[in-house]
């Protein structure tokens, strides 16, 4: 009996022997599978670890980008405002005038004639006069004594200023003096953005310029005519370029948070319904800083020619 009881123990305890070897090894086996399937989280955490700093670091990137460009834009909004202050000032605190003096073109007081073409490169930007004269941003000047108010056929007048003269305005001496100084008292919505010759000598000189293109100079010598130079001479090819109208409506909408599309100055000239080549001059004129506005220089600088030729396509058939 006790025999076959210490069989019995022998094979109890070899059974549990067996059985243990074979939780050990199965318990083995779990925790290898459970270390492999650790293992692969771990990496896929670091690769979105990996994927997280890249986007951090893009997103830092374009913060910085973000801030110079703020900081920017705060310097040109700053230059804009105070170029527009700089004419308010001026109009706020205007000097004493002298007495007016009716002109009488027989006497030589009346102006200087070659003064006043000095003068008349502040308006050149806007008109012509002379041999090969066209109408541009405004109409050509040759013959503007004895013609009515917006009556020049072919050009485009504000609605204010073609009423004037149905109204029977005409450009003779007292209402060219009136208009230069002071052109929105005589015309309230002209699109003629000027402030106006505040300097009375300055009104007569110009006056005796213009009237030397007049068909009746009333005593003042006819003039020779004289060819008009542009601000800045460019390349044939660049004034070629046919500009996209779709493209320029695109990089027009950073243009029209100053220049107002209806064509009304508020303080900042229009560019609407420009001539595509006084366009394309203009903002090269800026882009080589022959033009002094220190936000236009700016601005131009980053306009490719492609670009430059597609806003002046769109601005010159915007109505």
């Amino acid at each position: 009996m006790a025999h076959i009881s210490g069989m019995f123990l022998s094979v109890v305890g070899g059974a549990a022997l067996v059985l243990g070897t074979a939780y050990g090894w199965t318990a083995r086996e779990y925790r290898s599978a459970e270390l492999d399937v650790l293992t692969e989280r771990l990496v896929q955490l670091e690769s979105s670890n990996a994927e997280w700093s890249k986007r951090a670091e893009a997103t830092a990137e374009l913060e910085a980008k973000l801030t110079a460009l703020e900081t920017e834009l705060a310097t040109a909004v700053q230059a804009l405002e105070e170029a527009r202050r700089a004419p308010v000032a001026a109009v706020a605190e205007p000097e004493a005038q002298p007495e007016t003096i009716v002109a009488d073109a027989g006497d030589p007081s009346f102006g200087d004639p070659a003064r006043g073409e000095t003068v008349f490169g502040q308006c050149r930007s806007c008109h012509q006069i002379g041999q090969g004269a066209e109408d541009r941003i405004g109409p050509h000047l040759n013959g503007i004594f004895g013609r009515r108010a917006g009556a020049h056929d072919g050009f485009r007048y504000s609605d204010d200023m073609a009423m004037m003269g149905a109204d029977g305005l005409t450009w003779e001496i007292e209402t060219l003096d009136a208009y230069l100084e002071n052109p929105k008292a005589l015309v309230s919505r002209t699109r003629m953005n000027f402030a106006g010759l505040k300097d009375q000598q300055d009104r007569e000189d110009i006056l005796a310029y213009l009237r030397q293109f007049s068909a009746s100079p009333q005593n003042i010598p006819e003039a020779a005519p004289t060819a008009q130079a542009r601000e800045v001479e460019l390349a044939p090819e660049v004034l070629a370029l046919v500009g996209d109208t779709d493209y320029g409506e695109y990089l027009a909408s950073e243009c029209k948070t100053c220049h107002q599309q209806d064509g009304s100055d508020q303080g900042i000239p229009s560019i609407t319904q420009w001539p595509t080549e006084d366009f394309v001059v203009a903002m090269h004129a800026y882009k080589r800083q022959i033009r002094p506005h220190p936000v236009m220089q700016m601005m131009a600088s980053r306009l490719s020619d492609e670009e430059i030729a597609a806003l002046a396509a769109y601005f010159a058939q915007l109505q």
